[in-house]
C-alpha cells in the first residue's frame, strides 16, 4: 500500500539526489532538483516501482521575476544608439535605391493623410501637415529603421472622437499629452507592456475599426447626407431608406478609386495605386465636370505650416480629466498600433539596427510632440507605408525623411491640385481601407491554435460597435483574462538535462526491453547518462532523432504560453542572450499547459531572434503544444519534437 510505496520512494530519491549533486554541472548555483515524474507505476512483472522519467534541473532561473538585468534609463532618448546609423543614410551604394522608396511611399501618404483626415473629421491640411513633419522625429529617433510615421486609419475614429467631444482647438493638446506619455514610457523602458496585448483583442479591434470606417465612409461616397452620431447599424438603416437620393457621379467615383487601388497592385506591386486612383478620379471629375464635393481651399504655400511655433492652447482645469481620459487612451492605441507595426516590420525585413520597442515609443514620443507644435494630429508608424518602404528595398532612414520632403513640398507648392481632389475618391480609399480591416490575418493565427480566443475577437468588436471604442476594448481585454489561463504564470528554468523515459537505457537485464526490474536500475542508467559531459541521443515517439551534446543549452518551460507570459518570455530572451553559446537552444515544454497565438508566437520569434542563427529545438512538445506552435512558427525557424526517450 502507501507506506510500502512511499518507503521505496525514499529508498530511491536519496540516492538520486546525491548523484545529482556529485555531478551538478559549473552554471549551478543550487543544489539540483531530480523530479520523479511517475513513481506510482508498478511493473506487473516484479511489482516493484519504477521511475518513468528523471529530468534535473538547477534553479539558476527559477522563475521569471527579477532574471533580467536592470537596464538604466534612457536619459539622453536614445540619441547615442539611433545617432550612429544617421551617416548611413548618405552612403552612395544605397542613396538612390533609399530616395526612390521615399518617393514612392511620399506618392501614398498624400492621399491616404488626406483620407485619414476625412476619416478623423479634421480638416485636409491638419493630415498632410502631420505627415510632413512627424515623418522627420519618428524617422530619425525611431526604433525601426525602415517604419515610416504618419496618421493612421486604426486611430482615425479616436481621434473623430476626441474631437466632437472636445473640439478641434484640443487636438493639439491631446497630441501633445500622448506624445509626452509616449516618451515618458520609452525613457523608462516600459515598451514592453505594449506586448501584453491578446492578439486576439487587436484583432477585434481592427475588425470594429474597419466596420466603423465603413459605415462612416459609404454614406459620403454615395452623396448622401447622413446624420452625425449614428452608430453603425443605425447609418446602414439611413442608407438604405435614401437609396433613391444617391449621386450616381459620386459613387461612380467611390467605385472606381477602390477598384484601382484593389487591382493595380495585382499588375506591379510596386505601384503607387493610392495616388493613381486618386488622381485619375480628380482627373475625370475635372474633365467630365463632375458635380461632386471636393477638398476645397487649402493654406496655400507655407501658411500650412503657420501654426508652427504658437503656443498650444491649454485647457480650463475642469476639462482636464477627461481630456487626459481621451489622450491616455490615445497614447495606448497608438502605442500598440506601432509597436506591432514596427514587430511586423522587423520580421519582414531584418536591418542592422536591432527593433527597440522603448526606442520606438520615444520615437514616436516625439513625433507626436512635434505634430502637436504645428497643430497636428496623433500619427503611429503605419505598417501600410513601412511594408511598402521595405519591398521597394529601402537599407536607412533616408525614404522616411525623403517621403516627408514629398509630403511638404506638395503642401507648399500643389496645394491648388490637392483642393481639387474629389471626396468621393478619398471616401473610396477610406472604403478600400476598411474592407481590408475587417479580417485582420491575425484572426485567423489565433483561431488556428486556440478556438475560444474567438470570444475575445467578437467582444471586442461587438462592445466597439455598441458600447463605444473604449468600452469594447476594456470588455475584449475582461474577455481574454476569462478565456485564458490567468491564474497561473509562465516559468522558465535552465535545465541541465531534458524529460526523457529511461526504460530504454535501464541497466539490468529487464526481458521485454520495457520496464526496468528494479529502482536500483533506474538509478544506474541515471549514473550512464553522464549528465556532466558526453553527447546523447534521443529519439521521439514519431522517430525523429535528437543529439543533445556539451554545447546544448537547455530551458524548461511551465505553465501557460498566453498574452500574459510576453514578459517573462522578454526575461527568457534575457537570459539566454548572457549565457552566448554556439550549440543548439532546446527548450522543454513537457510542463506547459496551454498555449494561445501572442504567448506562442511572442516565444518563438524571442528565440530565433536571440538565438543569432543557432538551431532552436522545442522538445517533449504533445499533439495539440505541436500542433499550436507550429501555427505561431511563421517563419519555420524551430524544430519540434514530441515526447523523447534515450537512446543507448
Amino acid at each position: 500500500g502507501g507506506s510500502s510505496f512511499m518507503t521505496s520512494r525514499r529508498r530511491v530519491v536519496a540516492p538520486l539526489l546525491t548523484q545529482s549533486r556529485r555531478l551538478a554541472t559549473p552554471f549551478a548555483v543550487a543544489p539540483l532538483r531530480v523530479s520523479t515524474a511517475s513513481l506510482s507505476q508498478t511493473s506487473q512483472k516484479d511489482g516493484r516501482a519504477g521511475i518513468e522519467s528523471v529530468a534535473v534541473v538547477p534553479t539558476v532561473s527559477s522563475s521569471a521575476e527579477g532574471n533580467k538585468a536592470q537596464r538604466p534609463v534612457l536619459a539622453d532618448l536614445g540619441i547615442s544608439s539611433v545617432a550612429r546609423e544617421w551617416p548611413k543614410m548618405l552612403q552612395p551604394q544605397t542613396l538612390l535605391q533609399d530616395v526612390s522608396a521615399g518617393i514612392a511611399v511620399g506618392c501614398v501618404a498624400v492621399p491616404l493623410s488626406l483620407a485619414i483626415a476625412l476619416a478623423s473629421d479634421v480638416p485636409p491640411a491638419v493630415g498632410l501637415v502631420s505627415a510632413a513633419v512627424a515623418g522627420v522625429a519618428g524617422g530619425l529617433m525611431g526604433g525601426t529603421t525602415l517604419a515610416i510615421t504618419g496618421p493612421a486609419a486604426a486611430i482615425s475614429l479616436l481621434v473623430c472622437e476626441a474631437v466632437h467631444t472636445h473640439g478641434l482647438s484640443a487636438l493639439p493638446f491631446i497630441t501633445l499629452c500622448s506624445g509626452g506619455l509616449q516618451v515618458a514610457s520609452g525613457v523608462f523602458r516600459v515598451g514592453a507592456v505594449a506586448k501584453l496585448a491578446p492578439t486576439s483583442v487587436i484583432a477585434g479591434f481592427t475588425t470594429g475599426i474597419g466596420v466603423m470606417i465603413l459605415s462612416g465612409q459609404v454614406p459620403k461616397a454615395l452623396g448622401l447626407p447622413i446624420p452625425a452620431g449614428l452608430g453603425a447599424i443605425e447609418v446602414l438603416q439611413a442608407v438604405a431608406q435614401s437609396l433613391g437620393s444617391v449621386n450616381t457621379a459620386a459613387a461612380a467615383l467611390a467605385v472606381g478609386t477602390s477598384a484601382a487601388m484593389l487591382l493595380l497592385p495585382t499588375v506591379h506591386p510596386k505601384m503607387p495605386s493610392a495616388l493613381i486612383a486618386v488622381g485619375g478620379a480628380t482627373a475625370a471629375s475635372r474633365v467630365f465636370g463632375l458635380d461632386v464635393a471636393t477638398v476645397g481651399q487649402l493654406p496655400s504655400g507655407w501658411e500650412a505650416f503657420g501654426q508652427g511655433g504658437q503656443p498650444i492652447i491649454m485647457p480650463p482645469v475642469e476639462a482636464l480629466p477627461s481630456l487626459l481620459t481621451t489622450a491616455s487612451l490615445i497614447f495606448a492605441m497608438t502605442s500598440v498600433e506601432t509597436l506591432l507595426s514596427c514587430t511586423a516590420l522587423d520580421k519582414m525585413r531584418p536591418t542592422s539596427y536591432k527593433h527597440s520597442p522603448d526606442q520606438e515609443l520615444i520615437g514616436q514620443g516625439l513625433a507626436n510632440c512635434t505634430a502637436a507644435a504645428f497643430a497636428g494630429m496623433p500619427v503611429t508608424a503605419v505598417i501600410a507605408r513601412s511594408s511598402l518602404n521595405a519591398k521597394l528595398q529601402a537599407n536607412t532612414r533616408l525614404p522616411a525623411l525623403v517621403q516627408s520632403a514629398f509630403v511638404f513640398s506638395s503642401v507648399t507648392f500643389l496645394s491648388d491640385h490637392i483642393s481639387t481632389i474629389p471626396l468621393p475618391a478619398l471616401s473610396g480609399m477610406l472604403i478600400t481601407t476598411g474592407i481590408g480591416m475587417l479580417t485582420p490575418p491575425e484572426l485567423r493565427h489565433c483561431y488556428a491554435v486556440q478556438r475560444t480566443d474567438l470570444l475575445p475577437y467578437i467582444a471586442t468588436a461587438g462592445g466597439m460597435l455598441t458600447q463605444g471604442l473604449a468600452e469594447g476594448i476594456m470588455i475584449g481585454l475582461g474577455a481574454a483574462l476569462v478565456v485564458g489561463d490567468s491564474t497561473r504564470r509562465m516559468q522558465f528554468q535552465r535545465a541541465a538535462f531534458v524529460h526523457a523515459s529511461l526504460w530504454s537505457s535501464a541497466a539490468g537485464n529487464a526481458s521485454n526491453g520495457a520496464l526496468p526490474p528494479s529502482l536500483a536500475d533506474a538509478r544506474a542508467a541515471l549514473e550512464r547518462i553522464g549528465i556532466s559531459g558526453g553527447s546523447h541521443q534521443f529519439v521521439d515517439t514519431r522517430q525523429r532523432a535528437l543529439s543533445i551534446g556539451p554545447a546544448t543549452e537547455m530551458w524548461k518551460l511551465s505553465g501557460p504560453l498566453n498574452f500574459m507570459s510576453m514578459l517573462a518570455i522578454d526575461d527568457l530572451a534575457a537570459a539566454i542572450a548572457q549565457q552566448p553559446g554556439e550549440g543548439e537552444i532546446v527548450i522543454d515544454v513537457a510542463e506547459v499547459t496551454s498555449c494561445e497565438f501572442t504567448g506562442g508566437e511572442g516565444l518563438l520569434h524571442a528565440l530565433a531572434d536571440v538565438g543569432h542563427g543557432r538551431p532552436v529545438v522545442v522538445v517533449n512538445c504533445n499533439d495539440t503544444l505541436e500542433a499550436a506552435l507550429r501555427h505561431c512558427d511563421m517563419g519555420g525557424h524551430v524544430s519540434f519534437h514530441s515526447t523523447l526517450s534515450l537512446q543507448t
